[in-house]
């Protein structure tokens, strides 16, 4: 029976070609993201480890990829992969809707009450509920917001909700890991490179046959992918390289024939 949801069965990453062949060598590496949430009054910046997926048809990634997005290359996997990993869909607020303010009030609470206790027992239940929220709130995303990235031009009312995001965020149980850091802690380049170097050992694991396509940027590149591909022997195999062959995509497909 064909799917007939408004979903695909696919879920794509995007980034740069480097990352893509790095990917296809050695996982999916978990870095971490700046997360703004903001509400009528409230606002909260930090950071989370993830690796992001849009959970998009390829008739709508032509307005997904553009210079000012994610990146001109990518790679879709399987839902059931994302399953087998424990990937999750973001939750997507109104930044103009109170309940944002609530949320942000109501964490920073929490904080404020743990510092506050002297009781051993107390603290550890407090902050077993605290994790427990902090870990909700590594899934939510504002509805529309500025999108900003380094080096490119700020997206102003940008609507991540046309994204679609799926996230793996690693357990919040991760022994030396920090699962939230606030933003002061990665605000430059060389402490955002020492907080990724903290979790460059957590990968994503995905195996040849979750691949469904392969995206790059034209055909005069196909060559060089494959190359790739042959070169990392020990994971695909020449049936494998042949199959994944007839998924690549270029984004000249994408923007004017699907």
């Amino acid at each position: 029976m064909p799917n007939t949801s408004l979903h695909p069965n696919i879920l794509f990453h995007f980034t740069n070609k480097q990352a893509l062949f790095g990917i296809l060598s050695s996982n999916f590496r978990v870095s971490y993201a700046r997360e703004n949430i903001r509400g009528p009054k409230e606002k909260k910046e930090f950071g989370v480890p993830m690796v992001s997926f849009c959970d998009l048809k390829l008739s709508e990634l032509e307005n997904f990829i553009n210079e000012e997005g994610y990146g001109k290359y990518g790679i879709g996997v399987t839902k059931s992969c994302a399953n087998r990993n424990n990937l999750n869909p973001v939750m997507y607020i109104n930044k103009h809707c109170s309940i944002t303010d609530d949320l942000i009030n109501g964490i920073d609470g929490i904080f404020r009450h743990l510092d506050n206790l002297d009781n051993h027992d107390d603290i550890d239940n407090l902050s077993a509920n605290y994790n427990n929220i902090i870990n909700l709130y590594r899934y939510i995303k504002n509805y529309e917001g500025d999108l900003k990235r380094r080096g490119k031009p700020i997206i102003k009312n940008y609507r991540f909700a046309d994204d679609r995001e799926w996230r793996y965020v690693p357990d919040i149980n991760t022994t030396g890991i920090k699962a939230f850091v606030p933003i002061s802690e990665m605000d430059t380049s060389e402490k955002k490179r020492l907080l990724n170097a903290s979790v460059q050992h957590l990968t994503l694991h995905f195996t040849p046959e979750d691949i469904k396509y392969l995206i790059i940027k034209d055909e005069d590149e196909i060559v060089e992918l494959m190359d790739h591909l042959e070169k990392v022997k020990n994971k695909y195999d020449l049936d494998t390289r042949r199959r994944l062959s007839s998924r690549i995509l270029t984004i000249e497909q994408i923007q004017n024939d699907i």
